[in-house]
């Protein structure tokens, strides 16, 4: 960047602005790549001199020095009188021990997000993803077939999945379902976090291969064998099939990702198991019920999230903005309406059943 020229355009037309938001990219690569370097962890609640910094992630020194004054211009470290660097308190979500941690939803959202957003001219222009443009498939097919992108993405969906669990425990019992089945529920980290209120829970986590059988192989190595015998991981095509025998059916922050139709797909599958349950159940046990999670995109601040999924998916890929435009897919697919109940977190739990 032409310092002179940039300091000149501040002063002249008062720009400074503009090309804060024009240089946003490089601080959120920078701070993708401290998430990758664990440079918050490496810390570890102390200070550090960059030298330090450096010698322990194995990079360069002058290089580090510049990075971290860089991230310190935005807050994430903190510069003290000596020199040393430390994590800023209001940023310790970046360490990866922290129980909100959102290392790797930085590290998803400044690069292959990031990347995608390459494509946001076509998207403004034709409506079609942007994402598409950039990798030449859609976001699921690239990361089928990108591993490291694959298993960043099921972190980083994790680190996201933990405070809805909490809030949505807070408004929902589940003493009396059974079993749980969580229709693309990634590494189960939502479903654990459920089956951990009540241990005559168990449950189903649905979704695509590869995803299982990582999460069912860490689930295998986990020292903590508490659960591993009542949850199961099973691949699934959910658009044409999903398991039966559950007495509550999840879906969380799935059908934003999809167009209606698909999305309709989605929760006629669910309600096909439903059916299936309900019939060969009928005389021990109450009906089975679907809970979708999902945010509401109707405030002006929340055109960024829905520019995201434009990008991502297409602009027939935007969100919801109200409750009438999930509860349409949901009547679309055969459901029945039953309630929707606003979590501490911002997410909505849209509750349905299966009509006789």
């Amino acid at each position: 960047m032409d310092t002179d020229a940039r300091c000149q355009g501040e002063d002249a037309h008062g720009g400074e602005g503009l090309l804060e938001i024009a240089s946003g990219g490089c601080f959120s690569r920078a701070l993708a790549v401290a998430a990758r370097l664990r440079i918050a962890d490496v810390l570890d609640g102390a200070s550090m001199t960059s030298d330090d910094i450096a010698g322990r992630t194995g990079s360069d020194p002058e290089v580090m020095l510049r990075l971290l004054q860089a991230l310190a211009m935005r807050g994430v470290f903190v510069r003290e009188g000596d020199g040393r660097f430390r994590l800023a308190e209001s940023h310790a979500a970046l360490r990866s021990d922290h129980p909100r941690s959102l290392r790797h939803h930085c590290i998803l959202l400044a690069e292959t997000y990031d990347d995608a957003f390459a494509g946001l001219l076509g998207t403004v222009m034709t409506g079609r993803s942007g994402f598409e443009e950039v990798f030449g498939v859609p976001l699921y097919g690239y990361l089928g077939r990108t591993s490291e992108s694959e298993q960043v993405f099921d972190a980083a969906m994790a680190e996201l999945a933990r405070p809805t669990a909490e809030a949505f425990a807070e408004e929902f019992s589940f003493s009396t379902p059974g079993r749980l089945i969580d229709v693309g529920g990634g590494n189960g980290t939502l479903l654990m976090s459920l089956l951990a209120l009540d241990p005559g829970l168990e449950g189903i986590c649905v979704d695509r291969p590869s995803v299982c059988a990582r999460a069912a192989a860490r689930l295998a190595k986990a020292p903590d064998r508490s659960l591993a015998d009542r949850i199961r991981f099973q691949p699934a095509d959910i658009f044409e099939e999903v398991p039966e025998g559950g007495g509550l059916y999840l879906l969380k922050n799935v059908l934003h990702d999809w167009s209606p139709e698909q999305g309709t797909r989605i929760l006629t599958a669910v309600r096909r198991a439903m059916n299936r349950t309900a019939h060969a159940f009928a005389r021990t046990g109450p009906r089975p019920r679907l809970i979708v999670l999902e945010p509401l995109l109707d405030r002006e601040s929340d055109g960024a999230h829905a520019l995201y999924q434009m990008v991502l998916g297409g602009k027939e890929v935007r969100g919801f903005r109200t409750a009438d435009d999930i509860w349409q897919l949901h009547t679309a697919a055969g459901l029945e309406p039953l309630s929707v109940t606003r979590l501490s977190d911002g997410h909505h739990a849209f509750e349905s059943g299966c009509p006789d």
